[in-house]
């Protein structure tokens, strides 16, 4: 398996073990949401999980977030 810096390079391909890991404040800028909107969106089961990554850290699946911004519809 080649290496790549590139976080979106052959995503098709990842497995989930090669996954990224994004910040709340990835996640915002990625999809556009609030803080408040991301955490209200899990509690009602409408946005993937976050993953607790050690004791004080939490993150989010990129590829998990991915498919979900790209099931929202397309407006405009």
């Amino acid at each position: 398996m080649t290496m790549t810096t590139d976080p979106d390079a052959g995503r098709d391909t990842k497995s989930v073990s090669d996954d990224l890991f994004w910040s709340l404040k990835t996640v915002r800028q990625k999809t556009g949401l609030s803080s408040a909107t991301i955490y209200r969106y899990m509690a009602l089961d409408l946005f993937p999980a976050q993953r607790k990554l050690g004791p004080n850290r939490v993150g989010w699946l990129a590829s998990e977030v991915r498919a979900w911004s790209e099931s929202r519809p397309r407006t405009g």
